[in-house]
């Protein structure tokens, strides 16, 4: 009879564990298209959630380097190929995205990422 409680005991503790964890990340898509070196309107602040896996999907109608801060990443991009920006979020806060013409000292903040804690 011994065993019988601690094997339900075990079932009821693996339960509350799998209920209570926390939630799945997210695989997340987000389009981004630079026009004239800008992003649109809606797409100036990305919202993600702490752990989503997020790929970041960049047009550009010129070259261009794309850089996110806070993740170190950087793509250079050419007019009429996808660029796909791959990570898993991992720090919170507001990073900025930044992009590079070809020339020194064109850099400027285009967007921002916003990781919200789960």
């Amino acid at each position: 009879m011994r065993q019988g409680r601690w094997t339900t005991r075990i079932v009821v503790v693996v339960a509350l564990v799998s209920v209570g964890g926390p939630a799945a990340a997210e695989a997340r898509v987000i389009e981004l298209s630079l026009r004239n070196g800008q992003l649109a309107e809606d797409q100036r602040v990305v919202r993600v959630q702490q752990g989503d896996d997020v790929t970041l999907r960049w047009t550009s109608d010129r070259p261009l380097t794309v850089h996110l801060h806070g993740y170190d990443l950087e793509h250079n991009l050419s007019p009429g190929a996808p660029v796909l920006m791959r990570f898993t979020v991992r720090a919170t806060g507001r990073f900025p995205i930044e992009i590079h013409g070809p020339s020194h000292g064109d850099e400027r903040t285009v967007g921002y990422l916003e990781v919200h804690p789960r």
